[in-house]
């Protein structure tokens, strides 16, 4: 089974940004999804971030003190029948918000279409 393959990479620059605060950051996204694995319609899906991340200083500050996020989730998506489909997921990550901060959460989404 080979999976669908989604990447991003994105960039952000902060013209005339104060001495000392961030006036360039990045971030990256790389996803995984298989279909059709238990039963037609399914997916089964992974996915990993890094959130925008300090690259530069504005006024040469130091960008190591910033910490390394790292996000992620793993889900299954199936179609109940015609109308409805249900995808439950797990995610979580590490210094998401600020450093030493590590987030783990589950959810169900539920959708309907008439």
């Amino acid at each position: 089974a080979v999976p669908e393959i989604s990447v991003g990479y994105d960039t952000k620059v902060w013209e005339d940004a104060p001495d000392g605060t961030v006036d360039e950051a990045d971030s990256w996204m790389i996803g995984l999804t298989w279909k059709d694995i238990v039963q037609a319609d399914d997916r089964i899906g992974v996915a990993f971030t890094q959130p925008l991340k300090a690259t530069s200083m504005a006024g040469g500050g130091d960008t190591n003190e910033v910490s390394d996020p790292l996000l992620w989730e793993v889900y299954y998506s199936w179609k109940v029948n015609d109308s409805m489909t249900v995808t439950p997921a797990i995610f979580g990550g590490n210094d998401s918000f600020q450093a030493d901060d590590d987030t783990t959460g589950v959810v169900v989404t539920t959708a309907f279409k008439f």
